[in-house]
């Protein structure tokens, strides 16, 4: 059994003197307002920088990017991360591009589960900004879940059991050599498979925001494969009880993209999952990541 949250985490803000803010729910994302990326003041960095903290993840509407603005816009947050078994776009090696075509055979859609961005990294990247530059008219959206609400959501015990554990992240579910029959669903993307997929690294499920100081459950979907000392049956029970936890509708947001619309968000406190229904129609994104840090653990 799910227990609700006791009240919304994703309140609206009242600070905010240069841009606009408007929550999309009770558990996280928010849509800003008032502002183009490519051309922003100091003012309106800082209060954005500050949503990204109160709200997880941000969204904004009919901004137009050239390659190197996003580069720009990236830059304004910290370097750029490293983006592994996929390559970036020519001449812009930080940059991916994103795309399934109108023709293409299957549905299968890059990214298709819940997770967040690389975490088997040492130092996964902080955020992503994914920018939307040929939507379908339907379908593609975007989901989110709050890895502050799901630590939150759970008992008193629950919590200090979950703080004393390490959780085991890989690669090798996607990007191993086992699975290049996925990679052969990529119609128009290159994915490169790789014996380095099979190698894990192990963060603590229960870590401490670097920015704001809360706590949350940094389990990643698809890449949290196992914990540290725990036969893997074990570690499957607990695994998807707290998976289901977060991914929980009532712990989401759903974004719905349209053309020139950015979504940014943070990896160390949201994941995400898009959706792949919209096949026969052509949606093209570009990606970008800002370096992160190694996940610190709550009680450390």
């Amino acid at each position: 059994m799910i227990i609700a949250p006791s009240a919304s985490t994703n309140a609206p803000q009242k600070d905010y003197q240069h841009i606009q803010v408007r929550p999309l729910t009770g558990a996280l994302g928010a849509e800003v307002f008032g502002v183009k990326v490519n051309n922003l003041s100091a003012a309106e960095l800082t209060e954005i920088k500050q949503a990204l903290a109160d709200h997880g993840v941000i969204f904004f509407r009919e901004q137009t990017l050239s390659i190197e603005e996003q580069e720009a816009f990236t830059l304004n947050f910290g370097d750029f991360g490293i983006d592994p078994y996929v390559p970036g776009i020519e001449g812009h090696p930080h940059v991916l591009r994103l795309v399934k075509e109108a023709d293409e055979s299957t549905g299968y859609v890059f990214g298709g589960a819940w997770h967040s961005d690389w975490s088997f990294q040492q130092s996964p990247p902080s955020f992503t900004i994914l920018y939307g530059h040929d939507i379908p008219e339907y379908g593609g959206d975007t989901l989110f879940a709050n890895l502050y609400q799901a630590y939150d959501m759970l008992s008193p015990e629950m919590q200090r059991v979950c703080e004393s554990l390490n959780v085991i992240h890989s690669a090798r579910l996607g990007y191993a050599p086992a699975s290049s029959g996925i990679h052969s669903l990529y119609e128009n993307m290159e994915v490169i498979a790789s014996e380095d997929a099979m190698d894990i690294q192990v963060h603590p499920m229960v870590v401490k925001h670097p920015v704001t100081g809360r706590k949350l459950l940094y389990i990643t979907g698809v890449y949290s494969i196992g914990i540290e000392g725990m036969h893997q049956d074990e570690a499957d029970a607990l695994l998807n009880f707290l998976k289901a936890q977060i991914e929980h509708p009532i712990n989401t947001c759903r974004f719905r993209w349209q053309q020139g619309s950015i979504a940014m968000w943070d990896n160390r406190c949201a994941l995400h999952l898009p959706m792949g229904d919209y096949h026969g129609s052509r949606r093209e994104m570009f990606r970008t990541t800002v370096a992160g840090s190694t996940p610190i653990a709550a009680n450390g």
